[in-house]
């Protein structure tokens, strides 16, 4: 990939009010901008950023000897901006001062990297539940009709066949522009991202980015990190512009969405999809009636301001409904027709990690999904209940360091829909394992029921379930989806925590060892009887 040749970074400062002095000598050209000194090479340009968890100037002497060309330091003081210093003991190496770099170095970037996004239509997707489902049904659809979609979230960047991992959900500014570069480089006109939270407030990414913003939903979540669901609400709104230079879509079904929507800006478009009453009022809408589910998935009449369609799909459950609604939403918007729709609808697979369904001839239904929240594992929960002809199991936990106070609501919502209980690990990290499980079974009305266990060894607590159940039952396993990983405490010698460790573990490859395992018993039990 070519690099920006060393004037870019003389005329991206420039529009920060700094000059970098003729003595300044980057011979032909400076390689990316980094924030992380680990992952500087020869040429980079270090951001010693001022981060919410670690202090980039720590870390200069690091970047340096990685082989960082330019270092720019942001500084707390304002009469500070733009002084140019030489680095100590380092020839030819040059820190420049940069007041509030953190929150300049989205447009920084930007800059630098001469707004690849100009190149695409990027569509960001906010909400606590349904990012990662949206995103993949947007992509594959988009790229099925010759708009060719990459995707940035929880399960990679890139293309659906070549994700490659991303350290955050909501990539940094710097690795979001290097990506676009790339991704204009590939020649995708669409990328379809997750926007979390976290990056909105930490101002990651800017509104403006988004020519399409969509609002799934609100719940609880990140309450360690916002503090109120005010806060965590407000963080989302960041995401709309409020003028007409992005399109919003928002779901008409979630309470903060119609809050939203009492005070919404005039001067900004705004489509509406859901499935409550209403609806229909808007001048913009996307709905779903005549829902029925079925044994391999679910069929609805698709109703928009555009005209109706029938539309069968593979999914499961209510709630990947309201994400097909949410994707088609930005197939309208894109042009594209109704009946195309429907034929795109149908070749839609299941995301990975995401009520994702594995089963065999006269065995259980296990259902793997990345619920983590009290309302993602209602939803998942109805889901299954709506495709379950037998009883329905459940295998859960709650992840360590994390918001206490949904522990005992994730157990509210299992007793409820659940005919099974199974409480075990999900991330305790530096957490013991047991205190979280007994915090989650304080949530119990009925702790000590038959009908709820504790199997803190997660593979365990999968292959005992799944032995347990039967056919027609169904088995959720929720919480650690897409994830091919396990964080657990890490001990010394003489059993002191030490921090914690990430262990290999692949949910999805547990649940299809064991349904090969279950085929070839099955087949052998054929074999003698014959």
């Amino acid at each position: 990939m070519p690099k920006p040749a060393t004037q870019m970074i003389i005329a991206s400062l420039k529009q920060f009010a700094i000059t970098l002095p003729d003595w300044v000598d980057f011979t032909n050209s400076v390689g990316d901008l980094q924030n992380d000194s680990r992952a500087v090479k020869q040429g980079d340009i270090f951001c010693a950023i001022i981060g919410h968890q670690q202090d980039g100037r720590n870390y200069i002497e690091k970047a340096i000897i990685n082989g960082a060309k330019l270092v720019l330091t942001e500084c707390e003081n304002s009469n500070q901006h733009g002084k140019i210093e030489q680095a100590s003991g380092v020839d030819n190496i040059v820190m420049v001062s940069f007041y509030q770099l953190n929150s300049h170095l989205f447009n920084l970037a930007k800059s630098y990297y001469q707004q690849p996004q100009d190149a695409m239509n990027i569509i960001g997707i906010t909400g606590t539940n349904g990012k990662t489902t949206t995103s993949q049904l947007l992509a594959q659809m988009l790229t099925n009709a010759a708009m060719p979609c990459a995707i940035i979230g929880t399960n990679g960047a890139g293309s659906l066949e070549n994700l490659a991992p991303v350290e955050n959900t909501t990539p940094s500014a710097l690795e979001l522009h290097q990506l676009f570069n790339r991704f204009r480089d590939d020649s995708f006109s669409h990328v379809a991202m997750e926007v979390s939270s976290h990056a909105l407030s930490q101002k990651r990414v800017l509104a403006s980015l988004f020519d399409i913003a969509l609002f799934t939903n609100l719940s609880r979540d990140h309450l360690d990190y916002h503090g109120s669901m005010t806060s965590y609400a407000a963080a989302k709104k960041q995401i709309f512009t409020g003028n007409n230079n992005q399109i919003a879509i928002v779901n008409y079904d979630d309470k903060q969405g119609q809050n939203w929507l009492k005070n919404w800006p005039k001067s900004q478009v705004v489509w509406l999809y859901g499935r409550e009453e209403g609806i229909k009022s808007y001048q913009y809408y996307i709905t779903a009636e005549n829902i029925s589910h079925h044994e391999y998935g679910v069929a609805f009449t698709l109703v928009t301001h555009l005209g109706e369609i029938d539309i069968n799909s593979a999914l499961l459950g209510d709630f990947n409904v309201d994400n097909l609604l949410a994707a088609i939403s930005v197939l309208l918007l894109k042009g594209i027709e109704l009946a195309a729709i429907k034929t795109l609808v149908k070749q839609l697979s299941a995301t990975a990690g995401r009520m994702e369904a594995t089963s065999a001839k006269n065995a259980a239904t296990a259902v793997v999904d990345y619920a983590h929240t009290p309302d993602a594992l209602e939803k998942a929960l109805k889901a299954c209940k709506q495709h379950c002809a037998g009883k329905l199991f459940v295998v859960f936990g709650c992840g360590g360091d994390r918001d206490k106070g949904k522990r005992p609501l994730m157990a509210q919502v299992a007793e409820k829909y659940a005919d099974y209980i199974v409480v075990t690990n999900d991330n305790p990290r530096s957490e013991n394992a047991q205190s979280i499980a007994n915090d989650i079974v304080a949530g119990f009305t009925y702790a000590q029921s038959d009908n709820i266990k504790i199997i803190l060894e997660r593979k365990s607590a999968v292959i005992e379930t799944l032995s347990r159940a039967k056919g027609g039952d169904i088995v959720l396993l929720a919480g650690k989806g897409h994830e091919d990983y396990v964080i657990v405490p890490k001990y010394d010698e003489s059993g002191v925590m030490i921090g914690t460790q990430k262990l290999v573990y692949d949910e999805r490859k547990i649940v299809a060892d064991f349904y090969k395992q279950y085929n070839s018993s099955a087949a052998q039990s054929n074999e003698a009887t014959l």
